[in-house]
């Protein structure tokens, strides 16, 4: 059942509305004054406030500021004396959903409630969905035992202890920037609140503006009503900047301000709602040649970059590759109700000296096409992409593919690696980490490489 509450000192027209609300089937919560008012949204949260800004003890401009400051998805209707428009502006402005001009007919209430709770409804059907999006990752689905993930895993955990403080996600697209940015929101004291996520890059420039911050009614030609901003829906959460780097410069100079005072303006509007929420933003550019080319502001680059965390590319994490191949297999095959593929040694060769341009997620597109247009258990060399067959390719002697050699061609093959390896191992000094860098591949393929090689007696 909705609950709405009354706030006027007009006995009889509070008793008139109440009848009238009740009837509609709603429960009402009458008040006379504001502070029993005030006492009671410490405790309870109605659906819809009916307000008269003309009180005996507080101001109803202070009361609807604490509405909006304590009833975050509450709507207000502003109960006026005929012919103040200037109060009636003042309180849209302030962030009233709509106004009643006093005397106003009973008829009329049942019309502004109804469009009241749908837009209620929009508003928390929104935060659910975006909350529910969210709230089942954790840090443990960034798979992975490589040291750069679990360097990783460790900052995230020490950053879960700190309540506020502004993140920059630094890595190439497709590492899983998002994925660490709800993992650090999910670990955190905020938690149970919203997380938004806002990609810059994805909101066409002119309502950059509005999306972030919202707007007040009459603001503009279309603004009918009160839009509520995303950075307001993350009050008491995270609000996440994905690609903040492509933010245009205009833009950059009210993310600055926001950034200091955590205050801002909706568009239309004169007065500063202050939030409290956790910065964290994501970026796949070179932020610091873009500052130097002007392309992207100094101060708001320092003032975003307080903590940087760098999300390693896919082909620095070794083994990961061939976990997340295993793990998408599995999903992939649950997914879809179909068996669970497995790669022979070819293909998982392949994949772990492949570059993987597009990271983790070129990895997983091209596990679910497998998945979904296999009709053999085992996905081989035939199976994977040109570019991909050719990481095979080259590694025999003088370009030869193995695939195209003749009978011995796996005893030289085995022979040209011993000495390969050996040789670089020599010119390091027996470090494997700098052998592998030379070599071009991680050092847990160097490893595996030179226990297979031993298991031949070659090594």
């Amino acid at each position: 059942m909705v609950e709405i509450a009354i706030l006027d000192d007009e006995k009889f027209l509070v008793d008139s509305l109440e009848l009238e609300i009740t009837a509609l089937g709603h429960r009402v919560k009458p008040f006379y004054e504001a502070r029993p008012f005030l006492d009671y949204i410490q405790v309870a949260e109605p659906d819809l406030v009916f307000l008269d800004l003309q009180l005996p003890d507080i101001h109803g401009m202070e009361v609807l500021h604490t509405i909006r400051q304590t009833l975050r998805s509450a709507l207000t209707i502003i109960m006026t004396a005929h012919g103040d428009m200037e109060s009636a502006i003042q309180a849209l402005k302030g962030g009233a959903f709509d106004y009643l001009n006093k005397p106003f007919e009973l008829d009329e209430i049942g019309i502004i409630i109804e469009r009241a709770l749908n837009e209620n409804k929009l508003i928390r059907e929104v935060e659910h969905h975006r909350q529910r999006a969210s709230s089942n990752v954790r840090l443990d689905d960034f798979i992975g035992s490589s040291e750069p993930v679990k360097k990783l895993h460790h900052i995230v955990t020490m950053l879960t202890r700190i309540d506020n403080t502004t993140i920059l996600l630094r890595g190439a697209s497709g590492t899983g920037k998002n994925l660490i940015a709800k993992a650090i929101h999910n670990l955190s004291a905020r938690a149970d609140k919203q997380f938004i996520d806002v990609n810059c890059a994805a909101i066409p420039e002119n309502l950059l503006e509005s999306e972030l911050f919202g707007y007040e009614k009459g603001a503009f030609t279309d603004a009918k009503k009160r839009k509520i901003g995303l950075v307001e829906l993350a009050d008491g959460g995270t609000l996440f900047l994905d690609e903040v780097g492509d933010l245009p410069l205009p833009m950059q100079v009210k993310l600055l301000r926001f950034l200091e005072s955590k205050t801002f303006r909706r568009v239309g509007g004169t007065m500063e709602v202050a939030v409290d929420v956790l910065i964290i933003s994501a970026t796949n550019l070179d932020l610091e040649e873009a500052t130097c080319q002007k392309r992207f502001r100094q101060d708001l680059y320092y003032r975003l970059n307080v903590v940087p965390i760098k999300i390693p590319p896919l082909k620095a994490r070794g083994e990961d590759i061939l976990l997340l191949a295993d793990h998408y297999l599995e999903r992939f095959a649950r997914k879809f109700r179909k068996p669970i593929l497995t790669m022979d040694d070819d293909a998982r060769e392949a994949f772990l000296m492949y570059d993987w341009p597009g990271n983790v997620r070129e990895l997983k597109n091209l596990i679910e096409r497998f998945v979904v247009l296999s009709s053999d258990p085992v996905i081989t060399h035939d199976d994977l992409p040109t570019v991909m067959k050719a990481c095979l390719q080259h590694k025999g002697p003088a370009g030869t593919a193995a695939r195209d050699s003749g009978v011995g061609f796996e005893e030289k093959l085995a022979e040209f690696e011993r000495d390969m390896i050996n040789e670089t191992l020599a010119k390091c000094g027996g470090n494997k980490t700098e052998a592998a860098a030379l070599l071009g591949i991680s050092r847990y393929s160097l490893l595996r490489k030179m226990k297979r090689l031993s298991n031949t007696g070659l090594s």
